[in-house]
């Protein structure tokens, strides 16, 4: 008789494992049917969805692979880690005692009393530390309570595997960006092979075995033992990876959440009642990481945030990538009514979601206080990420440079230029202009120009109206400049008229020759086609090599790219970072250089600023920062209040508005500290 089995979380590492072994080993499981459900499809917290979907199925068994796992996180969501790790896991032991369905839950060693020195047997004493760990006790209590008859709790610890986030896959990805990290070397532990204990579970689900009236717990990890740092150590030997790890204590890393010293688990029992034997911890991770590796070149995850022109548009073009999968696209909006995206089935609402199930990430969203947050909890899980915002680079990027990889996209100006400078230093170019090409300037325009040409264009009001004002370019110089180290010429940049590329770029060039320094800026005109160039120069024995290369006289040379594809183009340094190439562009770790939003108009007491960047009330000029420390950014002025008159002309600065906190605030407010 064939028995329907319900796996939940079969996006997490678990789940996604026994959903490979049951696809590669389905006639061994011929008498089998699973049902992988994730939040998307079945929401286990609510207990009316959760029994129509298992009396639907006739579900016979249930696997919960589903947990709120983001330690840490969990510190700050305590309604949220409850919620999934005890609501839910309650309503599954309420379902499995009426409809008489083994229940196997999975735990974690983080439960017990961190006061071990010996292999922990289940009988031990439980004494969570952190809300991750209590709600996770509470889930098992409340099986406990319920007491479904045949169920199983299976606690483990420092799971692993080839998917989404987790201590293996974060080490591979940091060994190859860094020259040397700091792991913990006092918390002792056995990782776990999720593959490993998959094989255990579906063991258990093949055999009809009584085991109990009542529910009952093992522990399962692999064998052995060992600390974080030799588990770092061990990664870095069998993948021949020449990063250095320093052993550190974990008063030496504080964390929001405190992990146990010691959770060697005892098997004995597991291993007896289902005759299993476990694998050594270093055998199985050379299994996993040879798996890792045979998929080489492997078909990348690739997440995305931002579902506007951008987003949409590289959606279109990875769904077409053969060396690509898209995992996600996050968006703000209601699902339910984006039926203009082409890839409506991959939109979400949930970063955690795509932060699982991402190699990379693209923000490309274009609000800086937004991406701030994404990219805070995104590089904290070591993805990296690659975005097309240069609002989120002169605004917050600064504070995250050293907090793993992100970088700005070729595509957008700001990433064409630094992929050409990096081709004219190659060729012993010396660049002196960083310069931009822009076609209309109007600092003032009206809403209904800007209507008229945002729905002929396809554009947003918003984003139509900040090209037009120049705060998209200012925005653009700005990070050309901190991130190529570049300097301006003036405040608000010199935005020279000139319809020929090396005359206009050669005014610029002699101002750069007279400051001693290369610089940023651009040329307005509505002739010259839209993209960059550089204004380099040369060593003068290879003047007369140049001439004949048709590059002029010299002693300024134009080298351009009269075009930027934005969207088509990210996909270039989605290579790049995956290849292991590194940074293309960011803000740099010490800015000199901002955008400060400056009114349109008078601004009276009481007047409301929804966002900046591409409204009616202000514009943005690019500024030097140490001269005017008060300046608000123009991507952190969103949900303003004025309580302060501010002239049209003048700078807004802090004491002239009431804002919200939000980390981008914070963030910005260190980057001030660190200037000052």
């Amino acid at each position: 008789m064939t028995k329907n089995i319900l796996i939940t979380g079969c996006n997490g590492q678990l789940g996604r494992e026994l959903k490979e072994l049951v696809i590669k080993q389905d006639d061994i499981f011929s008498t089998l049917n699973f049902h992988f459900t994730n939040r998307d499809s079945l929401d286990i917290t609510n207990l009316v969805k959760l029994r129509e979907y298992v009396e639907s199925k006739k579900i016979d068994s249930i696997v919960n692979c589903a947990a709120y796992t983001a330690v840490d996180d969990a510190e700050k969501n305590h309604e949220l880690a409850y919620l999934i790790n005890t609501e839910a896991v309650k309503n599954m032991a309420e379902l499995s005692l009426e409809k008489e369905i083994r229940l196997i839950h999975i735990s974690t060693d983080y439960v017990f009393e961190d006061n071990k020195q010996a292999p922990i047997k289940e009988e031990d004493s439980t004494d969570p530390q952190s809300i991750y760990a209590k709600s996770k006790l509470a889930g098992e209590e409340a099986i406990e309570r319920v007491n479904p008859p045949n169920s199983i709790i299976i606690r483990t610890s420092w799971l692993y595997s080839p998917f989404g986030t987790n201590f293996v896959n974060t080490m591979l990805k940091l060994g190859k960006t860094k020259r040397e990290l700091d792991v913990v070397c006092d918390q002792l532990g056995t990782p776990t092979y999720t593959k490993d204990l998959a094989i255990v579970i579906l063991k258990i689900l093949n055999k009809d075995i009584e085991l109990s009236k009542s529910v009952t717990v093992y522990n399962y990890s692999n064998e052995g033992s060992c600390s974080m740092y030799d588990f770092a150590q061990a990664i870095f030997e069998l993948e021949n990876i020449k990063c250095k790890v320093n052993p550190i204590l974990t008063q030496d890393y504080p964390t929001p959440s405190k992990r146990p010293a010691y959770s060697v688990l005892s098997k004995e029992k597991i291993k007896k009642d289902f005759n299993i034997q476990i694998p050594y911890w270093r055998e199985s991770l050379k299994d996993c990481l040879d798996i890792i590796n045979i998929g080489i070149p492997k078909t990348f995850k690739i997440g995305i945030i931002g579902s506007g022109f951008i987003g949409g548009g590289l959606a279109k073009l990875l769904a077409e990538h053969k060396d690509y999968d898209i995992s996600g696209v996050l968006t703000r909006s209601d699902l339910s009514k984006r039926n203009d995206f082409a890839q409506h089935n991959k939109l979400t609402n949930s970063l955690q979601d795509l932060i699982e199930s991402s190699d990379l990430i693209v923000e490309c969203s274009g609000d800086a206080i937004y991406a701030t947050e994404s990219i805070d909890s995104i590089l904290k899980a070591s993805i990296p990420v690659v975005t097309m915002n240069s609002e989120f680079h002169v605004t917050t990027g600064s504070y995250f440079v050293d907090k793993g990889l992100v970088t700005e996209a070729e595509g957008d100006q700001p990433g064409v230029l630094a992929i050409l400078s990096e081709e004219a230093l190659q060729m012993g170019f010396k660049p002196l202009v960083y310069a931009n090409i822009k076609g209309f300037l109007n600092e003032n325009p009206t809403i209904e120009d800007m209507t008229y040409w945002g729905n002929k264009s396809n554009l947003s009001l918003p984003m139509v109206t900040s090209f037009t004002d120049g705060t998209k370019v200012e925005i653009e110089q700005v990070l050309v400049a901190n991130g190529l180290g570049a300097g301006l010429i003036q405040e608000g940049l010199v935005k020279l008229s000139s319809d020929d590329m090396l005359e206009g770029g050669t005014i610029l060039a002699d101002k750069a020759k007279e400051l001693g320094y290369p610089v940023s800026d651009y040329l307005l005109s509505s002739k010259l086609p839209a993209g960059v160039f550089l204004m380099v120069e040369h060593d003068k024995d290879q003047q007369a090599s140049l001439k004949y290369y048709k590059l002029g006289d010299g002693p300024y040379y134009v080298l351009e790219r009269t075009y930027h594809l934005c969207h088509f183009e990210i996909i270039k340094t989605i290579r790049r970072v995956l290849d292991g190439g590194g940074v293309l562009l960011n803000n740099g770790g010490n800015p000199k250089f901002s955008v400060a939003a400056v009114a349109k108009r008078d601004l009276k007491v009481g007047e409301k600023i929804e966002k900046g960047i591409g409204s009616f009330e202000v514009r943005g000029t690019a500024i030097e920062i140490v001269n005017d420390l008060s300046h608000v950014p123009i991507g952190l002025l969103a949900n303003a209040t004025f309580i302060k008159d501010v002239k049209e002309g003048d700078k807004v600065r802090f004491s002239d508005i009431d804002i919200p906190e939000s980390l981008a605030l914070k963030v910005w407010q260190k980057i001030i500290d660190k200037i000052k």
